[in-house]
């Protein structure tokens, strides 16, 4: 690849919302572990290599679509009211609309200092991953909304939340030409460098 190529790679890449059905365009096992394979090369301090995947299954989405409805209807609502049920419903339907769910998870140091460091790397990672879908056609929304933080979500993936943080959850699909162009128009609300950086003799 020529250096313009990844910068063009790199600066065309947005969050996408919206994704191809999922019965008509649906991801492969081997796009997936690309995206992987991608993200373990980002750099992590010491190789702690604290990142830890879980590639969602139909069984675990549903479990996890109760989460994300119930959350977002209860920003708005009360259970058992009528605005409660129509809310959870359509996240409900909403969610299990995405085409592929993985959580992300970092693997909690006893160091404060190596904390904030693999925080940093899971965060790296991340970029990576996202990067190897967008080159695949792969959108990618990075989520770290209420399922990262409800315990309901550490049950269901069967771990503890005193051993792993989770620092996202990842929603893929593959997208259209009219999002990869919206993200190639939207690189001109990005600042230059000049109003970020400090040259120093």
């Amino acid at each position: 690849m020529k250096t313009s190529q990844l910068f063009a790679l790199i600066q065309s890449r947005r969050t996408c919302y919206q994704f191809i059905s999922k019965q008509t365009d649906p991801l492969t096992a081997a796009e997936v572990n690309l995206c992987l394979d991608a993200a373990v090369w980002a750099p992590n301090h010491r190789l702690t290599q604290p990142w830890r995947f879980w590639v969602v299954g139909q069984k675990i989405q549903q479990a996890l679509a109760v989460v994300y409805a119930d959350n977002r209807a209860l920003r708005i609502a009360q259970p058992g009211t009528e605005s409660y049920q129509s809310v959870y419903e359509k996240a409900i339907e909403k969610f299990m609309s995405i085409p592929q769910v993985i959580l992300v998870g970092q693997q909690l140091a006893e160091s404060d200092i190596t904390q904030k460091e693999d925080y940093a790397a899971c965060a790296c990672a991340i970029q990576n991953f996202q990067l190897m879908a967008w080159q695949q056609s792969i959108g990618v929304q990075w989520s770290t909304g209420p399922i990262t933080e409800d315990i309901r979500t550490y049950q269901a993936l069967g771990v503890d939340k005193g051993v792993i943080d989770l620092v996202g959850a990842l929603y893929l699909g593959k997208v259209d030409s009219n999002c990869r162009e919206k993200g190639v128009q939207q690189t001109v609300k990005r600042k230059p460098i000049e109003e970020v950086t400090t040259f120093l003799e």
